[in-house]
């Protein structure tokens, strides 16, 4: 029969929220456990069990008992992690005399919802200085490529993911919507993919194009999820070993452009907060950069033919004096008649003739390496071309230009198969340019007189 010391504790024990028992400290055998303990780990009867069985699912004496550290004077303050039932304890452990015998009592305070709203502190913490790093670094690397896998380095290890990336849309050669990886981070030791991901069909990511307008973010938990809803994505994305990942869209000047993902995060404590702060970034980073290479493009480009103008050129002569280029084939135009059509017919006429022309040159040759360094004056500048091919192009192009034009080309031309001075080469050409015109006007000034 319980006595009334004994009854009284049994009551207070049984109406704490603390989990409370006493085991042997020899046998580990559990001699008494409140109620809120028995409920927590076991209905059944704990008669001659373990504490090691029932509170860890272990079958020896847990590593981290801090049996040898004990005493009878004060407890031994520790926290622990409980995998069994997933809650965080503060514990305390401290020997006990009971008839005669000593005994390990154990007291365990539940601190799970303090110890989640501190990780949650600091994973908004953590999450913040990381996107400050990553707005400065966007903000004050001069390379843009470089900027955005810097930040991309920062936003995977913060979700301890496996690759962070970004995917643009863009149209391929024909105008047809693709969709290109163009920056990518890899943690250590996983396979990069970025130029296994270029230029695949829109078609193929549109379930996620249309998810964004919708929820403004994807998540996929299990990839396994979506083998047979979204049997393209799961195709795309299973060889690369991907479990689950997190996407945010991008825009650029308000439209959607492509999208920034991490695959398979581990610390998954942290929303989605970061990616949509980062992809507001580089959103805005890319519009500049854009802007800044349409403007570059407008001041190297002439506006009426498109093709690249005097200052194109000499930066073509910077590089090429900088790095010369073996068999090099330089040609040299001069459009004859332009003035006789501007006094004529006047300047439309003559833009006409000066964009007709220029259309047949970029038929033949490659646009990039085609100047328009005068008002009708031309310069060619290839470079890596073998001399057969070089002159056949020139000579087709010829043709074409007489047929449309007759007699409205001027054409000097020079090719070397090794070239330390691209100044001289086109100097030459333009010599043999301007002793061909000499010829033309030569044969106009005899049909005239023979009319």
């Amino acid at each position: 029969m319980q006595t009334q010391e004994e009854c009284l504790s049994g009551l207070i024990a049984s109406s704490l929220d603390d989990i409370i028992y006493v085991n042997d400290p020899e046998t580990y055998e559990i001699l008494w456990l409140n109620e809120i303990c028995g409920s927590l780990f076991s209905d059944a009867d704990i008669a001659s069990q373990k504490c090691y069985q029932l509170f860890q699912n272990f079958d020896a004496p847990c590593p981290f008992c801090p049996m040898n550290k004990l005493s009878h004077e004060k407890p031994y303050i520790w926290e622990h992690y409980n995998e069994k039932i997933g809650r965080y304890f503060r514990v305390k452990d401290k020997f006990i005399r009971y008839k005669g015998k000593t005994l390990h009592m154990e007291i365990a305070t539940d601190i799970t919802e303090s110890v989640l709203e501190q990780k949650n502190i600091k994973n908004k913490l953590a999450a913040e200085q990381t996107l400050l790093q990553c707005v400065r670094t966007l903000l004050e690397e001069e390379n843009f490529n470089t900027a955005v896998e810097k930040a991309l380095l920062l936003a995977g290890r913060l979700y301890e993911a496996d690759r962070c990336y970004v995917f643009e849309t863009k149209y391929d050669a024909s105008g047809a919507d693709i969709v290109t990886n163009t920056h990518e981070w890899c943690a250590p030791g996983v396979t990069p993919q970025k130029n296994q991901l270029q230029n695949i069909p829109y078609a193929v990511f549109s379930p996620w194009m249309k998810a964004f307008g919708s929820t403004n973010s994807v998540i996929i938990n299990d990839l396994e999820e979506i083998r047979d809803v979204l049997p393209d994505l799961y195709a795309l994305h299973k060889p690369q070993d991907i479990q689950s990942l997190f996407l945010v869209p991008l825009h650029i000047n308000g439209l959607l452009s492509g999208f920034i993902g991490v695959d398979n995060p581990r610390n998954r404590q942290h929303d989605l907060t970061l990616l949509h702060s980062l992809a507001y970034f580089i959103d805005n980073t890319i519009s500049k950069t854009r802007i800044a290479d349409e403007l570059r493009t407008l001041g190297l480009r002439d506006p009426l033919t498109g093709l690249g103008n005097r200052n194109a050129y000499l930066t073509t002569c910077k590089t090429f004096s900088e790095t010369p280029a073996p068999k090099i084939g330089v040609a040299f135009i001069d459009l004859n008649g332009l003035k006789r059509i501007n006094d004529t017919y006047g300047h439309e006429k003559g833009d006409e003739f000066i964009q007709g022309m220029s259309r047949i040159f970029a038929r033949h040759f490659r646009s990039s390496d085609i100047f328009r360094i005068g008002g009708d004056e031309f310069v060619f500048v290839c470079g890596n071309i073998r001399e057969d091919i070089f002159l056949l192009k020139l000579e087709s192009m010829r043709k074409e230009c007489e047929a449309a034009y007759p007699g409205g080309l001027a054409l000097g031309y020079v090719w070397k198969d090794a070239a330390d001075n691209l100044d001289d080469l086109i100097q030459q050409a333009d010599e043999r340019m301007y002793q061909e015109k000499k010829r033309i006007k030569a044969q106009r000034g005899q049909a005239e007189s023979a009319s």
